[in-house]
């Protein structure tokens, strides 16, 4: 997956010489939190409305510029970085956005709530369904195993996760279809540890 596929194209951006009051009625009006400076088409910097609301004063409105405001490095990525590399970046720098920038222009912005979406997506979180959860063993084809056994029982997979618990790999299955409890009784007949059906 890569950035490209997941960013906002048609990015609304603000000069440097505009009114941090100007840049306040923009963000309002397109409820923006994330606001790509552009100078002469370039790139120059990032408003957000954090940034604007810890650094000013009612008083200073009228007078203060986005430039005295904003960001003038922010973490930028590019349009084929993958998404994973993109949520890892936000994540490590508590950011909210990261500007997709290619040769000093912006292509796109890239949003905590646009990954977001990406992974709800990627996993069918929203799809009616059923979570199976399940440590596999220790041995090779058990992952095999447990596939063949979930379609076997009439499921179909629409994806597979893991996380870490206490120090156990859990995998879980979002299945489509099929007697899930069945499946899980099937599955701790065979061996498998911590199955659970989450629906």
């Amino acid at each position: 997956m890569k950035v490209n596929d997941w960013m906002v194209r048609n990015v609304i951006t603000i000069g440097p010489g505009a009114s941090v009051k100007d840049a306040l009625g923009i963000m309002k009006k397109h409820s923006l939190r994330h606001l790509p400076v552009v100078e002469d088409g370039v790139f120059v910097g990032l408003l957000t409305s954090g940034d604007v609301k810890q650094a000013i004063l009612t008083c200073m409105l009228e007078t203060m510029k986005v430039k005295e405001v904003m960001l003038t490095n922010p973490y930028t990525i590019r349009r084929e970085n993958s998404l994973e590399d993109a949520a890892r970046l936000v994540y490590e720098k508590n950011i909210g956005c990261l500007p997709v920038v290619e040769d000093g222009r912006v292509m796109g912005i890239l949003t905590v709530n646009d990954i977001l979406k990406a992974f709800i997506d990627i996993m069918g979180v929203l799809k009616a369904g059923s979570r199976i959860d399940v440590i596999l063993k220790h041995v090779h084809g058990s992952f095999d195993e447990v596939v063949a056994l979930i379609e076997a029982k009439g499921g179909f997979i629409i994806s597979v996760g893991m996380s870490l618990n206490e120090d156990e790999t859990v995998h879980h299955f979002r299945v489509s279809g099929g007697d899930c409890p069945a499946i899980a009784e099937e599955l701790a007949r065979l061996g498998y540890r911590g199955v659970k059906v989450v629906d």
